[in-house]
């Protein structure tokens, strides 16, 4: 396979610019909804509908199991529907959304593979009439935990982040124009150099061209150019014990702003704590960007 290393210009741009820290602006129960996420895995935002498309990937594992593993949520963190991601994935873990197409592209780090979902007839994503697309398989290129994912519209790029061998991995097709064959071009940078275990989520800015990471068991977001250099790390100071950060993605803040950081927080995990009251517990935060 042909290997190639993408990168992209630096380009500074507020607001994370000069940002070292974060703050909430609003925070929201997703353990409260009428249906709960309680392990609120994957995140990503429509913008023309000005909803969030968000996985759990843990919660048809629990007592709280209504099989439903998609969950749609306005910004203000309100639950407006439910669906169900069947069809191929076992178990879906980053989600990114392509507004060309309409499609949702899924992560499975069962399957270690990437799909792509379109709406139906009823013209939602999450419904059985759903039509679902195998884009890649991640083994071909090394990748055995694909978790965090996006998809860069622009040059049609595939993002994922692998929570075993830390690497963050940018798929561009070649020049046949589909996915999983042998002339794909795949760049991949390592994260363990900068403190990272478990990174899985990963989400390109378009304003920085810039990658913006998170790992699970840690208290900061990674900021790094396409190329793997890093910019800086961003604290998460209201993510305490049992806070276990998942995916992140940039959509426009409740209050006004043009852009803020959304968060998803999937909390403590149901298989070390069996009873409800304590794994259900899934958050998602908006925060902005400070300086401290």
């Amino acid at each position: 396979m042909f290997v190639a290393a993408l990168t992209a210009p630096i380009v500074l741009a507020q607001p994370a610019m000069a940002a070292t820290s974060t703050e909430v602006v609003r925070m929201s129960n997703t353990s409260t909804w009428s249906t709960p996420s309680t392990d609120p895995t994957g995140l990503t935002y429509n913008a023309r509908k000005r909803v969030f498309f968000i996985s759990d990937s843990e919660v048809d594992e629990d007592g709280l199991w209504h099989r439903r593993n998609l969950f749609i949520a306005g910004k203000k963190g309100g639950l407006l529907r439910t669906g169900r991601l069947t069809k191929a994935t076992i178990e879906p873990e980053g989600v990114a959304w392509d507004p060309r197409t309409r499609s949702l592209f899924v992560s499975d780090d069962d399957l270690d593979a990437v799909f792509r979902f379109q709406g139906g007839r009823d013209g939602q994503i999450g419904t059985p009439d759903d039509r679902v697309t195998k884009v890649l398989n991640t083994r071909r290129f090394g990748s055995f935990d694909p978790e965090g994912l996006d998809w860069r519209a622009k040059n049609k790029m595939i993002i994922l982040s692998d929570a075993t061998d830390g690497k963050i991995y940018k798929v561009l097709r070649g020049r046949d124009l589909r996915w999983g064959t042998r002339d794909d071009r795949v760049g991949r940078f390592g994260t363990f150099r900068f403190g990272f275990n478990d990174p899985e989520g990963v989400k390109y800015d378009g304003a920085t061209r810039h990658l913006f990471i998170v790992d699970s068991g840690k208290k900061f977001i990674l900021e790094t150019t396409m190329g793997g250099r890093l910019i800086k790390k961003i604290g998460i100071p209201f993510c305490g014990a049992g806070c276990h950060i998942s995916d992140l993605v940039f959509a426009p803040g409740t209050d006004g702003a043009r852009k803020h950081l959304y968060l998803t927080d999937r909390g403590r995990d149901g298989d070390f704590f069996p009873d409800p009251a304590d794994y259900n517990d899934g958050k998602l935060y908006e925060v902005k960007f400070v300086t401290v």
